[in-house]
């Protein structure tokens, strides 16, 4: 089962707004060599990072779940999931490393409920906890959060 997922609001326009103004500061320093290469550089290591971490979806078969940007893929064994449940991260957690928006939410947090998990979602209101059974948690997100985690469920050991 496969199911894409869609950035919030405010991780599009913040994706939008970021890639905009780099462009722009990249055609009004076009004279200036040195910032020039600056900005060029900055535009192009974002875009890399957007494409390696960005969400894009999450994909689960028999033996994995799969967190997929669009350059790279992680996985988490099935077998390993002790629990999935869903679950709706608030605008208190705090990021420890990754982004809070850009690309949509991506990397590791801390919240005061669940504790440190590791994030992989678009919008905050379609989400899922997977609990693992060596205690790491993962909150990640898609456009169909309750039919994945059902999904997920039928396919635990």
């Amino acid at each position: 089962m496969k199911s894409k997922v869609s950035l919030s609001r405010y991780s599009l326009i913040l994706t939008a707004l970021l890639y905009g103004l780099l462009f722009v500061g990249c055609i009004v320093t076009v004279h200036e060599e040195v910032a020039f290469f600056i900005l060029l550089s900055i535009y192009v290591v974002l875009i890399l990072f957007g494409l390696m971490c960005g969400v894009a979806y999450i994909k689960v078969d028999s033996g994995y779940i799969w967190m997929c940007s669009i350059l790279r893929s992680k996985k988490i064994p099935v077998g390993n999931v002790e629990s999935v449940e869903l679950f709706q991260p608030t605008m208190g957690a705090i990021r420890i490393v990754g982004s809070g928006g850009f690309m949509g939410y991506w990397g590791i947090f801390r919240e005061g409920d669940i504790g440190r998990y590791y994030a992989f979602y678009g919008k905050s209101s379609e989400c899922f906890l997977v609990r693992m059974k060596n205690g790491d948690k993962y909150v990640l997100g898609c456009d169909r959060p309750d039919v994945m985690a059902d999904y997920i469920k039928a396919h635990m050991k």
